[in-house]
């Protein structure tokens, strides 16, 4: 399962492999000085970039996975904690600077908005966004553990219903961990095989986009503007995202 923003990095590879194929069928007139210009020089540039591609795309899927069972915790908080605020309130003893506590810390709790994790491309902003979200899920984590010692430090706070319960946000707080945590180690071979992929695309001195533009300017050299070879090559974009 590849992203849509993978979709520009796979379509500069599959040009560089139609490149590839139109410079096969010129036989012996591409005869470039430059060595970095040569048809097999081209075709192994072609190959470690495709399978760099397939790395990144295969570890798409993990990590998404991985990010929708964190929101599948996490998102129905909201509405648990509004229930909770009602017991709480319900309980024998409970004073007003007791709730204004525990509001505090359900404020905290809600109010992280969600962050994507996926559309970025370029390693240092993809580590950004993921480090900025993955803070936001510890802090809540972390809030959520406020919450219980508040809960326990309640006199009379002994609901019978067991989503109320202490034990209860005790057991999501340690499923919020395990998810958090799933999430982060989801993510490090993702970025380390995106950085890898966009070093050989872009990043690197000899470059997939450059050397494939460099090889179309020679192309041009030897080519009939008229001919149907010329106008099929110069169809063929390289892009740097």
């Amino acid at each position: 399962m590849a992203s849509t923003s993978e979709v520009g990095h796979a379509k500069n590879i599959a040009n560089l492999n139609l490149l590839n194929t139109n410079i096969a069928s010129l036989g012996a007139i591409y005869n470039p000085s430059n060595p970095k210009l040569l048809l097999t020089n081209l075709q192994s540039i072609y190959s470690s970039a495709f399978n760099q591609q397939e790395s990144v795309n295969n570890l798409v899927a993990p990590y998404s996975i991985a990010v929708d069972e964190r929101e599948m915790i996490f998102k129905p908080l909201n509405r648990e904690l509004t229930k909770l605020r009602k017991a709480y309130k319900a309980t024998d003893g409970v004073t007003a600077v007791q709730l204004e506590d525990f509001m505090t810390i359900v404020r905290k709790l809600k109010g992280v908005k969600k962050t994507s994790t996926i559309a970025a491309t370029n390693p240092e902003e993809a580590q950004s966004t993921h480090s900025t979200s993955q803070m936001s899920y510890d802090q809540r984590t972390n809030n959520m553990d406020l919450l219980i010692s508040l809960l326990q430090n309640t006199s009379n706070f002994n609901p019978n219903e067991t989503e109320y319960q202490i034990a209860t946000y005790q057991a999501k707080k340690a499923e919020m961990l395990v998810k958090t945590q799933a999430v982060a180690d989801a993510y490090i071979p993702l970025n380390n095989a995106r950085s890898l992929r966009n070093a050989t695309l872009y990043n690197n001195d000899e470059n997939l986009v450059d050397i494939a533009n460099k090889a179309k300017d020679y192309l041009f050299t030897i080519l009939d503007a008229n001919s149907a070879q010329y106008k099929a090559i110069s169809k063929i974009k390289f892009k740097k995202r």
